[in-house]
């Protein structure tokens, strides 16, 4: 734990101290969904729509008129999901026309699954507006890992929606050379624990065992994040889509569900509702503010530009890195990585 903690600890001190402490307590919000514009005829995707955030983002987004896929990993808990929010879109009252939701079944450990969910997007729909990579696991039991023997939370917050993105970015291309500039966005959901990774940013060669503290690898997969929506952007700003990261807030959402008591019980006063939680990443893919010029940016709560607090997120050489381990676990896996230049 020695090692990771003095690394966060070295970034909590001036002036970043401020920063996490306004992270960690923000101010009252000045934006709300209500502000989010007319999105008929915009397509979206969401991660981890089933629950939390991500259910609370996929709802708003279809009560402005989105066509919203909904994707989550169990088929039973996502339709159930999908139906409620479709039930209850069927009587919020506004003055927009409810978009659909439809359920994406998507298991971002699965590689071939990954791609299969991808394919079934690609056969209904000809254009995307919005993908929101909101899914994602924290902290689970010690030594958890896939079948290939990666880090769980590693890969399932950061190659699952890496292979996810790659496969859905021609579509992204296409929708972004026909549609208004600023509209096609891609939406990484990090999280403060970006803070806590190791010194360097990623272990690549011993993504679990180069650290002893579980939250330190947490914080490794969502420095991961930030990485990606920073190379991401690098490579596709010119082409039109706008790539961001943010942390969504300290929430009351089911992510705790492997976090030792003591722990939960030191944070619970820090905790936010979803119906904040929702809102940053909400602005992030939709606020009209939000233009190219601010692709490879970073939201904090409530709804604002924010800074990154870690260096290596910002390191051109650490995102070249991440994108070709990626690349190379894809292949590892034996599933298709599209040519998609750059």
């Amino acid at each position: 734990m020695g090692g990771n903690m003095s690394v966060f600890l070295a970034s909590c001190y001036p002036p970043n101290a401020a920063h996490y402490i306004a992270e960690v307590y923000p101010s009252s919000p000045k934006w709300s969904a209500d502000q989010i514009g007319d999105l008929t005829g915009k397509v979206v995707l969401v991660t981890g729509a089933n629950s939390g955030i991500g259910y609370a983002s996929a709802f708003q987004l279809a009560k402005h008129g989105a066509k919203v896929y909904a994707a989550a990993r169990s088929k039973e808990k996502g339709s159930t999901a999908v139906d409620k929010m479709n039930a209850d879109l069927a009587q919020a009252a506004g003055p927009l026309k409810p978009g659909q939701v439809v359920f994406l079944q998507l298991d971002l450990v699965d590689l071939h699954n990954v791609k299969r969910a991808a394919d079934e997007f690609l056969s209904k729909e000809d254009s995307l507006h919005v993908l929101l990579n909101s899914a994602g696991i924290m902290t689970p039991p010690k030594g958890s890992q896939t079948e290939s023997g990666i880090e769980l939370q590693f890969a399932t917050n950061v190659l699952g929606h890496y292979a996810l993105t790659r496969y859905l970015l021609p579509v992204l291309l296409r929708t972004a050379a026909a549609a208004p500039d600023g509209t096609v966005r891609v939406v990484n959901v990090a999280s403060l624990a970006t803070a806590m990774a190791p010194a360097g940013g990623i272990h690549f060669d011993n993504l679990a065992g180069a650290m002893n503290w579980g939250f330190g690898v947490y914080g490794q997969s969502k420095m991961g994040n930030v990485v990606f929506a920073n190379e991401l952007a690098r490579r596709y700003t010119d082409a039109g889509i706008i790539s961001v990261s943010l942390n969504p807030g300290n929430l009351q959402t089911d992510l705790w569900r492997h976090q030792r008591s003591f722990f939960d019980l030191k944070t619970v006063i820090h905790k936010y509702p979803i119906e904040y939680g929702m809102l940053t990443q909400l602005y992030a893919a939709t606020a009209p503010e939000v233009t190219r010029a601010d692709s490879g940016a970073y939201f904090v709560p409530w709804a604002r530009r924010g800074p990154v607090l870690r260096k290596e997120a910002h390191d051109p050489v650490l995102g070249a890195r991440l994108w070709e381990w990626c690349e190379g676990e894809m292949r590892r896996a034996g599933v298709e990585v599209p040519d998609v230049g750059l």
